[in-house]
């Protein structure tokens, strides 16, 4: 991409790596690719993204190796095999159970513009995403343990509507880690802005979207060649509110020739987006910054930025003295 064309920046690129459990070393990465000789034996490349699983490059391969204890690949080999042909993902090589590894092909990309152009491209993919609709609402059903997965996703509810589980989940982090950063005063203006704002969140919340639940410019990737987006990282996907998914894209600044196109592009695309729709989106968004608050250990710059995420969706000023 020429030096010339802006690209959409996004805080996450300077934060510090949230721990998630060993990080797996070469020897490591070349053991649980064994059953690959080929790509086990040659060198390869670490690439960022991911938090539950690690993600290597080998040649014309990408390998995502699972992290975190609880992490199921098959549910990211199932959503990928629904969308493809549907959005541009890349495609399932292979998945092994046992070794909690998944096989994709690489695709070759850019940053993502920030430009009309790639707003409306966005905007085409989210329509498309969220075209996916299920009866409930919920995280998905373990995926096939081992090949390709069929395209089958299955929500599995905790609650019953979407926001009382998101409420009841916040409720657990605002007593924890995360209500200690954000201090009782931004906290209790938290709770507010969901209280104020109810009756919206419970319309986005009464119908359930495939959602990417990681919709940020770094898992949202520019095909110059075909001026399409790559969709990354299914890792976070479930059967929730669209408009959660719209939250984070818009998160940090967007320049609005990108906001306004990409818009018009979701709602052609058959998106909707009800009136208050920003605010409704960033009501949704702010239970993300609260779950990325609710953290061990010490995060500096990660934790600045989200604490003037909230303050700016809440509309509390930071006091000079302090939260």
């Amino acid at each position: 991409m020429a030096d010339a064309v802006p690209r959409l920046s996004w805080a996450e690129a300077a934060w510090e790596r949230a721990p998630t459990g060993p990080w797996p070393d070469a020897a490591e990465v070349r053991r649980r690719l064994a059953r690959w000789s080929r790509l086990a034996a040659a060198p390869h490349v670490a690439l960022a993204g991911g938090l539950r699983a690690c993600t290597v490059r080998v040649g014309d391969v990408v390998a995502r190796l699972a992290v975190a204890p609880d992490h199921d690949l098959g549910k990211e080999a199932a959503a990928h095999a629904r969308l493809a042909g549907l959005v541009r993902v890349p495609r399932v090589l292979d998945l092994d159970a046992e070794a909690r590894v998944m096989l994709l092909e690489f695709v070759a990309h850019e940053p993502l513009p920030a430009t009309a152009e790639a707003g409306a491209a966005v905007g085409r993919v989210a329509a498309a995403l969220h075209g996916l609709g299920f009866p409930t609402w919920g995280f998905f059903a373990p995926g096939t343990p081992s090949g390709t997965a069929p395209a089958t996703l299955r929500p599995e509810p905790t609650h019953p509507t979407a926001l009382e589980a998101l409420l009841a989940w916040a409720d657990g982090a605002l007593g924890g880690a995360a209500g200690a950063r954000l201090g009782p005063r931004l906290a209790a203006a938290v709770r507010r802005a969901w209280d104020d704002g109810h009756a919206a969140l419970a319309r986005a919340c009464a119908s359930a979207a495939f959602v990417h639940g990681d919709f940020k410019p770094a898992n949202l990737k520019w095909l110059p060649a075909t001026r399409e987006v790559l969709v990354l990282d299914l890792e976070f996907a479930w059967a929730g509110p669209a408009l959660m998914d719209v939250g984070q894209l818009l998160r940090w600044e967007v320049p609005a020739a990108f906001v306004d196109a990409f818009a018009a592009a979701y709602v052609a695309g058959g998106g909707g987006l009800p009136d208050g729709w920003r605010r409704t989106a960033d009501l949704l968004d702010l239970f993300n910054v609260v779950g990325l608050l609710d953290h061990p250990g010490d995060l500096p710059v990660r934790d600045a930025d989200l604490l003037a995420r909230a303050r700016r969706t809440t509309g509390l000023a930071s006091p000079a003295g302090g939260r």
